[in-house]
């Protein structure tokens, strides 16, 4: 059963203490004493606690009894008052049948320490009204009565109590245990309601990526029909128009990129249902995506799956899918491919990644400006690298130091940003074994750059280009 969250796990108790003979003249009358101790409010808490049923509490049962072990009390419990009756939760020292019930109907000194909100301190009950009219003075020989409030919420929840059968003088050690021990049993109360409320959070969470992956599929699916209509007239316009072949072909090029991208979301997808709910069947891939290579049907979607690549090779595909995009936007794209290296991760995401960081460097770039697509060894024996360097309008220490974060942007490019490009690049690059470094300088440029382990190590080539381990200086980069 859910619990509210405390607002803090350092319950903080009013030194309050009250005796019997002060609290006889500030208790509310017996006929409005139900009212005030069993409020809509402070039931519902306290069955939230769980605090009303029949289990027996193993944390409250320790306190329970270690009260009644140092103070020599005949009887001690912690109590809660129910709709219709006090419930306890933990008992000892009681004979039958409230032993075996932990349950009692009528008026106790219990709803007194709940309306009171006090430490409450009766030496002899027989002395004075109300205590002599309560009925567990004479159903169980309540004499001396010694009760401590626990709060929860805002609200007294229950009480640790300890009675004895003759006039009993409280003594201030005695009273502090029970304070200490009501305070620990509140500390259990609170992290209990934390931890529930952590474990809905989590829950709520799960349930939002569930339907955000849902709606990636939903998607990918309904790209199905589109893709497949594209890839048709494409076959249709080289054979009436063999002419322009070369402009076909850069066409077809972008297509298959295309299919690509949604080959690997796609295979993320089904990646992420099949460890989520390894029982089920059926398949995330649109129709059409999983069928063979032919006229009217796209290559499997097996792209998306974690293999080992050329990497130089996977890049000179993305320069040639974003190539289009600089020349729109006055920028010159350079590319150094010099790794000679393989990385072990799905083709479908490396294009999507190595895509995403070329069009955030077109974003923060200056018309005229050079973007460099590059990649080499590693300083480092067996890592290879690759790297999206800008010209553009760079970053301060503390922007950098927040770019990996979801959600954020500074802002500066030229065209609105989700803040999501870096933070994938970074979860893509430790999945795959490696690690994304972000390095700026304000008007001078940024530099993007994941190593990953080589999977085809090799000595490394005079014509390769190397990066010392730890990283480099951006400015001197792109001055």
């Amino acid at each position: 059963m859910s619990t509210p969250a405390p607002s803090s796990l350092m319950p903080e108790r009013p030194p309050e203490r009250i005796s019997g003979d002060v609290a006889a003249a500030l208790c509310p009358s017996e006929d409005a004493l139900d009212g005030v101790v069993r409020t809509p409010a402070r039931l519902a808490l306290t069955a939230a606690l769980g605090l009303l049923d029949r289990d027996v509490d193993e944390a409250v049962r320790h306190a329970v009894a270690l009260v009644r072990r140092l103070t020599g009390a005949p009887v001690s419990f912690f109590g809660a008052v129910g709709p219709e009756a006090d419930h306890y939760k933990a008992i000892e020292g009681a004979g039958p049948p409230l032993a075996d019930t932990r349950v009692i109907a009528g008026r106790t000194f219990c709803h007194y320490t709940h309306a009171l909100g006090r430490t409450l301190a009766i030496e002899d009950t027989r002395a004075a009204s109300p205590w002599r009219d309560v009925p567990t003075v004479q159903s169980l020989g309540v004499t001396a009565y010694l009760g401590v409030p626990v709060r929860h919420g805002g609200h007294v929840v229950g009480s640790l109590c300890a009675i004895d059968m003759q006039p009993r003088r409280w003594g201030d050690k005695e009273i502090d245990l029970l304070e200490a021990m009501a305070q620990s049993i509140e500390r259990e109360l609170a992290l209990r309601a934390a931890l529930q409320a952590a474990r809905a959070d989590a829950e709520r969470q799960a349930e939002l990526v569930l339907q955000r992956e849902t709606l990636v599929a939903n998607v990918l699916h309904d790209l199905a029909t589109p893709m497949l209509s594209l890839q048709l007239s494409l076959a249709m316009l080289r054979k009436r128009h063999p002419g322009e072949a070369e402009a076909l072909a850069g066409l077809g090029h972008a297509t298959e990129m295309l299919r690509e991208l949604v080959s690997g979301l796609n295979g993320r997808q089904l990646g992420r249902a099949t460890a989520n709910a390894p029982d089920a069947g059926g398949s995330l891939l649109p129709a059409g995506m999983g069928t063979p290579a032919g006229d009217g049907a796209w290559p499997g979607a097996g792209t998306s799956d974690t293999s080992v690549l050329d990497l130089d090779a996977v890049l000179v595909d993305v320069a040639r899918m974003v190539e289009p995009i600089a020349a729109r936007d006055g920028l010159r794209l350079h590319t150094v491919l010099a790794s000679g290296g393989q990385v072990a991760v799905g083709r479908g995401e490396l294009l999507r990644v190595a895509g995403n960081l070329l069009n955030n460097a077109m974003k923060f770039s200056r018309q005229g400006g050079t973007v460099t697509l590059a990649s080499g060894r590693d300083a480092q024996p067996g890592w290879v690298w690759m790297s999206v360097r800008d010209e553009g309008v760079g970053m301060t220490p503390d922007e950098v130091a927040r770019c990996t974060e979801r959600g954020y942007s500074n802002g500066k490019g030229r065209a609105h940003s989700t803040g999501l490009g870096l933070a994938i690049a970074q979860q893509f690059a430790n999945e795959g074994g490696g690690e994304l470094r972000v390095t700026s300088l304000v008007d001078v440029g940024t530099e993007v750059l994941i190593r990953w382990p080589d999977r085809r190590p090799r000595r490394r080539s005079a014509a390769a280009r190397t990066r010392p381990a730890a990283g480099h200086d951006a400015g001197s980069a792109t001055a």
